[in-house]
């Protein structure tokens, strides 16, 4: 039998600098295209976040799972383990501020989507990279009051400043420890849903 000589591969040099390696090949002094997360992808990143940020804040005891339907805005269902209850949550995800100087930032939720009965929440959220650098919790129940309403959505344009002191200042979280803290909180509080 005749020994099979093997060859080394050559293997190219990664680059894992600011722009990470290029699937695309590249002509030398071309730049890479730009590129830009769609809406859809921000959506499911910013979903993906919260879920594995929830469930790690809470220790566990809140289980997010994905709707197979999101009817009515619902992205996720957060299963509390103590209280044996669920949750409907709509979460709703920018990457930029919309005016600078006062870091503000416009969710809106249309209102075909939009519960107000139950204890589901909103969750408005402005993404850092894969971390949620501010967020703004509100229970449905009280979102609606806080948001300017047009014919076919609410909005509302809250500030990520610190020392911001708008109508939405009390809902603004810097982590998703206390948003969780505040969710089982509220389910604590609330009562259960009358069986039918």
């Amino acid at each position: 039998m005749q020994p099979i000589d093997l060859q080394p591969m050559s293997h190219n040099r990664l680059d894992f600098g600011p722009t990470g390696s290029l699937p695309w090949p590249m002509e030398p002094g071309l730049s890479p295209p730009m590129r830009r997360l769609s809406t859809t992808q921000i959506g499911a990143l910013g979903e993906a976040i919260i879920s594995v940020g929830l469930m790690h804040a809470s220790q566990g005891r809140l289980s997010p799972f994905k709707p197979l339907a999101d009817d009515h805005g619902t992205d996720l269902l957060l299963f509390d383990k103590d209280t044996q209850r669920a949750f409907p949550l709509q979460i709703k995800c920018r990457t930029g501020f919309d005016d600078q100087a006062a870091q503000t930032v416009q969710f809106d939720v249309r209102l075909k989507m939009y519960v107000e009965e139950g204890d589901g929440f909103i969750l408005a959220a402005l993404l850092d990279q894969t971390q949620v650098h501010t967020a703004w919790l509100f229970s449905a129940r009280e979102w609606k009051s806080l948001a300017r309403l047009t014919p076919d959505k609410g909005v509302i344009v809250p500030s990520a400043k610190p020392t911001a002191r708008d109508k939405f200042q009390p809902y603004r979280h810097t982590d998703l420890a206390t948003v969780a803290q505040r969710i089982v909180q509220t389910g604590a509080q609330s009562e259960p849903a009358p069986r039918e």
